[in-house]
């Protein structure tokens, strides 16, 4: 059955948002021993960069959100011309082609950032194996990794360029700890040509694409399938609700919310949501469903993972290719422009080499990939000028909406979508997330303290590590400085 799950050691459900296209059942949960992997690494070969993850996440008594971000000496983090703008190559790169074919972006953001305005390449790039860290200190006056201040070497917000085998996402995560960072990459430069293009159109036409407040949610929910109906029941219904004690989602900032949920979540409707209904892509795009799963050596993997599961499956056994949507299935002609796409499932931003909750048959992480990658749908979506895609890397999780002992706790999200309503710049949108890291950091610290005496155990810390690894893994693809011009948009409702 689609929909098996697991309990999570203090009460509860966890689930995972991903199918295997081989089984067509759900990605499995991480195993028993999970935990005492967990504190090999933490006390072995990786311990000082999660020693740094830990300490860094955990910041004290008394510090508040304002402790990540931009340091006092920014009064606005909005402004480019206070917080900055860089994009960072790999060393190794030739970044002039690349360079060339986004000239008109890095124009525009030359003119808004003014002297805050960087270019990370050639010696000043990520060096092949170099951690954030150690890329931070050899710039400028070497900031280290603590709230920024824009004008020790580098800017506020930076979009890295360059796939994950060239700049791992783990050197994004950390650097994403403090700086708002997005990552673009295309297979060609054409791609690249019509971002740039797209963007800077959106951002300095006198007409937008989008003349009212919509957005729109979509969400899958198949029958006996516990993921999907957790997502619905915890997150997407209570969006639309009119009678909670929460307002529904977007309704202060004049956001009206086009539900597409159920048996309306289909391939088909996925599209329409896209195109508006006719009105034009929405400013907003949030969806909830299952993402494609591909075992190492599937030739399909690189193409199709993270591909989302619509509501075209019927949610029991074999599941095909006309069951997903994938990058193949984003017409040529669709004009996404002024749009952000929030995606929650597994994979739906990218993947990495191995699994840290599989084991593989010498006891050590199961390789699931030759290589990390990047899932081909945000691409195109990217590629048809949509601004951001907000996506999640590796399997997603219940926890992004649950709390470690299983309650209800969506909030994180909606403050994301919310400040993206309210016109925040993306990248900055997201540190609610950051926060909420933060939290299930300090927890975790005692968990591994407890587990070397025997007190706690290996299950408790591996579920405590996925709830905060979970949080971590959404990632802005795109430029993390975009935003919806909500300023000039009437009210939707």
């Amino acid at each position: 059955m689609a929909g098996e799950g697991g309990a999570v050691p203090n009460g509860g459900e966890l689930h995972v948002n991903g199918i295997e296209a081989e089984t067509g059942r759900p990605l499995p949960l991480p195993g028993d021993d999970a935990g005492s992997r967990i504190a090999a690494v933490a006390a072995g070969s990786h311990a000082k960069t999660e020693a740094e993850k830990l300490s860094l996440r955990n910041p004290g008594p008394g510090a508040g959100l304002e402790s990540f971000g931009v340091d006092s000496s920014v009064d606005n983090p909005e402004e480019l011309d206070q917080a900055g703008w860089g994009i960072l190559f790999p060393a190794d790169f030739e970044a002039g082609p690349i360079k060339e074919a986004l000239a008109p972006l890095l124009e525009r953001r030359k003119q808004e950032a003014g002297a805050l305005f960087h270019v990370f390449e050639g010696t000043q790039g990520v060096q092949r194996g170099e951690s954030a860290t150690d890329w931070l200190a050899r710039q400028g006056e070497g900031p280290g990794l603590a709230a920024v201040d824009p004008t020790r070497g580098v800017p506020f917000y930076i979009m890295i360029v360059a796939p994950p085998d060239a700049i791992p996402m783990s050197f994004q995560y950390l650097l994403d700890i403090f700086w708002a960072v997005g990552r673009l990459h295309f297979e060609n430069l054409d791609d690249y040509s019509r971002y740039a293009a797209a963007i800077v159109e959106y951002e300095t036409t006198e007409v937008l694409p989008q003349t009212s407040k919509r957005a729109a949610l979509f969400a899958t929910e198949h029958p006996g399938d516990g993921a999907t109906s957790m997502f619905t029941r915890d997150v997407a219904a209570p969006f639309l609700d009119t009678t909670g004690a929460a307002r529904p989602l977007g309704r202060k900032q004049g956001f009206s919310v086009a539900p597409v949920m159920g048996a309306n979540a289909t391939k088909a409707g996925l599209l329409g949501a896209m195109r508006g209904d006719g009105a034009g892509a929405p400013a907003l795009l949030f969806s909830g469903t299952h993402g494609m799963s591909f075992r190492k050596g599937n030739p399909r993997q690189a193409a199709c993972q993270g591909a989302l599961v619509c509501q075209d499956w019927e949610g029991f056994g074999a599941i095909k290719e006309d069951d997903w949507f994938s990058a193949s299935d984003v017409p040529a002609d669709l004009r996404l422009n002024g749009m952000v796409h929030f995606l929650f499932a597994c994979y739906g931003g990218g993947w990495e080499s191995f699994d840290t909750f599989r084991d593989g048959p010498d006891g050590t992480a199961q390789q699931i990939a030759d290589r990390p990658g990047m899932s081909q749908l945000p691409q195109a979506i990217l590629s048809r000028g949509a601004m951001c895609v907000v996506a999640h890397v590796d399997r997603a999780w219940s926890y992004s909406f649950r709390t470690p002992n299983g309650k209800p706790q969506s909030a994180p999200i909606r403050d994301v979508l919310t400040r993206i309503m309210q016109g925040s710049r993306v990248g900055n949108a997201l540190d609610q997330f950051n926060a909420q890291w933060a939290a299930l950091s300090v927890p975790i610290a005692d968990k591994l303290r407890d587990f070397q005496t025997q007190s706690a155990t290996g299950k408790e810390l591996a579920h405590l590590w996925i709830a905060r690894d979970d949080v971590r893994n959404y990632t802005v693809l795109g430029d993390p400085a975009a935003r919806v011009r909500v300023d000039r948009m009437t009210s939707g409702i």
